[in-house]
């Protein structure tokens, strides 16, 4: 048999297949995880996150596929979310043209551990931003709260 032929089998019946015309049908579901390509536009270069399927829409028949799509900077803790959606049929100059393709866990495009530690140092800081708040706060309502109690009026502390 030549190289570029195969024999399938669908519901019981054989048929030989031309792999050089043949066609790759992709099957999705709700929470696969993929890869999401943003082709290359003229200032940037094309970008593959990682993202997991979190809907597939039918609207008035056009079919579209909403993408989880996780953001991360390999060189700072920016981390992020956003959904990207794909309509069937549809290239928007906005997005430059996005494709999917299966994600496979040996592809090591993101690791638990590396997204872990980048999220909870963005927490970390942000508590650190909030304690400050609180200390600016108080000290306001101590001390600022005694030069202009004339001009303001003083409260409780809670407004």
């Amino acid at each position: 048999m030549d190289e570029n032929k195969r024999i399938v089998e669908i519901d019981g019946i054989k048929i030989e297949v031309d792999l050089r015309n043949a066609k790759v049908v992709e099957t999705y579901h709700v929470g696969d995880p993929v890869m999401v390509l943003h082709k290359a536009e003229q200032y940037k270069e094309a970008v593959i996150n990682a993202g997991v399927i979190v809907s597939f829409n039918e609207f008035n028949g056009t079919p579209a596929i909403q993408i989880m799509e996780l953001t991360m900077n390999n060189y700072s803790d920016d981390v992020g979310f956003k959904i990207v959606s794909i309509v069937s049929g549809e290239t928007t100059k906005k997005d430059g043209g996005i494709s999917i393709a299966p994600y496979s866990r040996y592809e090591g495009l993101i690791s638990k551990t590396s997204v872990v530690t980048k999220l909870n140092r963005k927490i970390a800081q942000k508590e650190m931003e909030l304690e400050e708040l609180d200390i600016q706060k108080e000290y306001f309502i101590k001390e600022f709260s005694k030069s202009f109690a004339q001009i303001v009026g003083t409260t409780n502390g809670n407004d």
